[in-house]
């Protein structure tokens, strides 16, 4: 589910690319990370998630903030190669707000592909979740290998999501597939999350946020001490002592504060100013 991160006045909501092994799931990360511009996206990384391979980033679909002041990042994962352990796509699929679902162009009807929906299907239920309910994307990946003309089989229980055809070798459809996916999830952010009125006018600024990392200390208060002065003597240098009582966290603490006054007189006579 999507999380919303007010110091940074973010939305930030997840994206799986899910499929079988050997669609080229991989090979579309590295084509759309290479694609969108560097200001706008996190590097692309890899680490080991329970004996498989997990590939991720984060961009920004729009370079302004377009929900209630909130900019919207998207982060994408999947995992890469033969998935070993079933229970690392239970746990990338852990909060998806949005899926792209991966095949090979030509084999969408294959037992491997079926075998996938199934266990995707089973997988959202456990997590409370509808694969119907969920923006999704259809992608006929590897196109280049089959007749211009060829059409994506999924099937007809998948028929209300849109199917595009991609190749990472002559770049079809693959940044157009993300892209119609993104604009999905972004809508349903804008029917499922608003940000509270009162919260966004608190955060007018990013400077907010650095407010939040500092340590502002408490002010100091000094407790007003009567005062009686000695006599003193024009010319000759006398030491006055003040008492204080500082307050400093919470705390009390007396200190004795020295002044030595010199008085030199400038002007017998004279009318003040």
């Amino acid at each position: 589910m999507a999380v919303i991160n007010h110091a940074k006045r973010e939305i930030n909501a997840k994206i799986v690319y899910y499929g079988p092994a050997s669609t080229g799931k991989g090979s579309l990360f590295r084509y759309i990370h290479q694609r969108i511009k560097p200001n706008l996206c996190g590097p692309l990384k890899s680490m080991p998630a329970a004996g498989d391979t997990l590939l991720f980033f984060d961009y920004l679909p729009f370079e302004h903030a377009i929900l209630d002041g909130y900019q919207v990042r998207l982060h994408l994962y999947t995992l890469s190669g033969q998935v070993t352990n079933p229970g690392t796509w239970k746990m990338v699929l852990k909060g998806v707000d949005g899926l792209a679902l991966v095949a090979e162009a030509g084999k969408e009807q294959d037992a491997a592909t079926q075998q996938a929906l199934r266990s995707l299907r089973a997988v959202l239920a456990g997590h409370g979740r509808d694969l119907r309910q969920l923006p999704c994307i259809l992608i006929a990946n590897k196109a280049e290998q089959l007749e211009q003309q060829a059409a994506a089989g999924w099937g007809d229980d998948l028929g209300q999501f849109p199917a595009v055809r991609s190749s990472t070798i002559t770049g079809e459809g693959v940044v157009q597939a993300l892209a119609s996916l993104s604009q999905a999830v972004v809508q349903q952010l804008r029917l499922t999350h608003t940000v509270p009125k009162d919260l966004s006018e608190e955060i007018s600024s990013p400077a907010a946020e650095e407010s939040e990392a500092a340590v502002v200390p408490e002010p100091v208060s000094v407790q007003p001490a009567s005062l009686q002065l000695p006599a003193v003597q024009v010319g000759q240098p006398s030491i006055v002592q003040l008492p204080l009582t500082v307050q400093v966290d919470g705390q009390c603490r007396r200190f004795t504060l020295r002044v030595t006054l010199d008085l030199e007189e400038v002007g017998h006579g004279t009318p003040g100013v």
